[in-house]
């Protein structure tokens, strides 16, 4: 006879165990033999084969090659590209200043003296350069003497020369100031500000050496304010530079590499009449508090 309080207490038990081995049974016609599972496809699991990534070599460009759009110039060719303009923008300007020949200021003791004028053909050349286009020119007044009217030589547009009156002159700061008798448009350079230049700056000197015509040369500051006493006359602030000057060079402008006229060349260092590679030129902002520009 059967035990029905024993088969009561037994029956969760069976139907726990019944349960279980319906999950085992499940679970074993969902994964399958191995031959028909998601693990051995062997699609599904095969291994990734390792990336390689090719290196390209770098592309060195090849002299005269024109640069990439997008990519950097170098500093040497920024501050080539800088020179160049700051050349372009003012040499229109520089114009050669021709008077009679005169007797030449020696250098003092000391080898300094004031820049002398190229002289050919009976005639004393200077430089100077146009800062307005009615046609003012700014010089030295050792460029210009005691005359009341020069001959000027200008170089753009064809060489042509034309009369200038000499406006203003003042022997204390050796600047002289010039206007062309012409109704024209001339070509004028920019106008600086000296009291901003620092020892090292590099500088352009522009003007005609020996008769050639608006020379270029590169230099730096080497001193902002010089003080000099040049023939008994004391100049306490003049710019010193390595930029070479030379005869003929007096009066033309000393440039920065923005194209602007920072001073004008005045002076030179030549012991024993020998080069030396020192000039000196008056700042732009003296003859902006002489002629009040």
């Amino acid at each position: 006879m059967i035990d029905k309080k024993n088969l009561i207490t037994k029956v969760p038990w069976l139907i726990i165990i019944a349960l279980a081995i319906i999950i085992f049974i499940v679970v074993l016609e969902n994964i399958g033999p191995v031959g028909n599972s998601q693990l051995a496809n062997p699609v599904a699991w095969q291994p990734m084969p390792p990336q390689f990534h090719t290196v390209q070599p770098a592309q060195i460009p090849q002299a005269g090659q024109v640069q990439a759009q997008g990519t950097q110039p170098s500093t040497a060719m920024q501050v080539q590209e800088g020179i160049s303009q700051a050349i372009a923008m003012v040499r229109p300007s520089v114009v050669a200043i021709l008077t009679p020949e005169n007797a030449n200021t020696p250098p003092d003791n000391t080898g300094i003296a004031f820049i002398q004028p190229y002289t050919k053909n009976g005639k004393a050349q200077g430089s100077g350069v146009i800062i307005s286009p009615q046609g003012h020119i700014l010089t030295t007044f050792q460029a210009v003497g005691q005359a009341t009217e020069v001959t000027v030589q200008l170089f753009s547009r064809g060489k042509r020369r034309h009369i200038a009156d000499v406006v203003s002159v003042d022997a204390a700061t050796d600047l002289a100031l010039l206007k062309i008798r012409a109704t024209e448009s001339f070509p004028a350079a920019m106008l600086g500000n000296s009291d901003f230049i620092e020892t090292g700056d590099m500088v352009l000197a522009i003007g005609s050496p020996y008769g050639f015509s608006r020379s270029a040369t590169l230099g730096i500051i080497s001193s902002s304010r010089r003080h000099l006493n040049i023939n008994g006359i004391n100049y306490p602030d003049l710019i010193q530079t390595d930029a070479a000057i030379n005869d003929g060079e007096n009066g033309g402008p000393l440039v920065n590499v923005k194209g602007e006229i920072i001073g004008i060349n005045m002076a030179y260092y030549i012991p024993g009449n020998h080069f030396s590679g020192i000039g000196f030129a008056i700042p732009i902002n003296d003859a902006r508090r002489v002629f009040n520009m």
